[in-house]
């Protein structure tokens, strides 16, 4: 994850190829109920401080702020529930978010995500997923997302800085060893 980004601009371009790519991940049911939504310029600099994470990184890990794109991954859920209420789909309930055990617009959300993670690294692109912990609602609100559609993080885009370095828990925590989190046939 980069923490420490140059204000370089990303191609107009070459962002809607990545968000166009980054979206083709998996959808249950082919429901495409996620959405990615490119923040730059004034309307990134409002989102950083609706948010509060102009404060946060400002203080933490001020090289993020200059990242000039943050893609906002949002999840329909609506659009799983309309889709699993059609025929090929009905008759497990799904029609109605609360019977999802696990809500998988939030799955392919994470999973389309993932994707320009991804992808940002193959294109030499600097990334980072973060959450969005203060009046994320109301952010959404301002830049005219639907009620009804769900944010799941935030992804700041660009390119990294030459002095970027490893920070964060990755510095100080040892990633678990494979014998602890890879099982075959039983717990």
């Amino acid at each position: 994850m980069t923490r420490n980004f140059l204000p370089t601009p990303i191609p107009h371009d070459d962002l809607v190829e990545l968000l166009d790519l980054a979206r083709r991940a998996p959808s249950a049911g082919y429901s495409q109920g996620v959405h990615f939504l490119a923040l730059t310029g004034d309307t990134l600099q409002r989102f950083w401080r609706t948010t509060g994470a102009d404060e946060w990184f400002a203080d933490v890990q001020s090289g993020v702020l200059a990242a000039p794109v943050v893609v906002l991954p949002l999840a329909h859920p609506a659009a799983y529930t309309s889709r699993y209420a059609e025929g090929d789909k009905a008759g497990h309930g799904l029609e109605l978010a609360e019977n999802w055990e696990v809500p998988f617009w939030l799955t392919d959300a994470a999973m389309a995500t993932e994707n320009l993670l991804l992808l940002a690294q193959e294109r030499g692109l600097g990334a980072l997923y973060f959450g969005i912990f203060r009046n994320a609602r109301v952010a959404l609100d301002e830049l005219g997302v639907p009620g009804n559609v769900l944010q799941v993080g935030a992804v700041a885009l660009g390119h990294r800085a030459p002095d970027d370095q490893v920070s964060g828990s990755a510095r100080t925590r040892s990633r678990r060893d494979r014998i602890e989190v890879v099982h075959h046939n039983s717990w």
